[in-house]
C-alpha cells in the first residue's frame, strides 16, 4: 500500500512541478527513471514485456496463476518452451520482477496469510471451490476455477479483495 501512495505522490508531484531547466546544473544529459511496480501488477508487466518486446500475443492475465496457465499452453515443443522460458527470464530480470518476494518480514507474511485465509473462506461461502492458502504460498489459488474472470471479480470485491 505504501508503494501505491509513493507512486501517486510522485505522479502528482511531477505533474505539479514545472519543467523549467533554467539555472539547473547537470553533469550529463542522461537521466534514469526508476519506477516502483506493485507485485499485483507483475503478471501484467511481464505480459506487456513479452508482447511488446518479445513479439508474443498474450491476453492480459487475471493473476499470476492465469499467466502460468497461459504460458504453459503456449509451448508445444522443447525448443518453443526453452525460448519462452528465456524470454520470460529476460523480462523478469529487465523489470526486476519477483526479486524481493522473499523479503517479506514474518509479520507481513503472517498478515498476508491471515487475510488470504479469510478471503478463501469468504469465496467458499459465495460458492467458489477455493482451497486455503498455505504458509509457503500465502496467496489464494484461483487457477483451478472453472468460472470466468468476469464471474469471479464481483465475488472477490464482495469479499474485500482489492487490486
Amino acid at each position: 500500500m505504501k508503494k501505491i501512495y509513493l507512486i501517486i505522490f510522485t505522479l502528482l508531484f511531477s505533474l505539479c512541478s514545472t519543467s523549467n531547466d533554467e539555472g539547473v546544473a547537470s553533469l550529463s544529459n542522461d537521466t534514469t527513471t526508476t519506477s516502483v511496480i506493485a507485485e499485483e501488477d507483475y503478471p501484467i508487466v511481464l505480459t506487456q514485456c513479452l508482447n511488446e518486446e518479445m513479439g508474443y500475443n498474450i491476453a492480459t492475465p487475471f493473476d499470476i496463476e492465469d499467466l502460468k496457465t497461459t504460458l504453459d499452453s503456449m509451448s508445444n515443443t522443447k525448443e518453443e518452451r526453452t525460448q519462452l522460458l528465456e524470454d520470460v527470464g529476460t523480462c523478469v530480470n529487465k523489470y526486476n520482477l519477483w526479486s524481493d518476494s522473499s523479503s517479506l518480514s514474518p509479520e507481513e507474511s503472517a498478515k498476508l496469510y491471515d487475510e488470504n485465509l479469510e478471503l478463501a473462506k469468504c469465496l467458499r461461502e459465495k460458492g467458489l471451490n477455493v482451497p486455503d492458502p498455505s504458509q509457503q504460498e500465502p496467496k489464494v489459488d484461483l487457477s483451478g476455477l472453472k468460472e470466468s474472470k468476469d464471474d469471479i471479480m464481483p465475488l472477490l470485491q464482495e469479499c474485500g479483495w482489492q487490486k
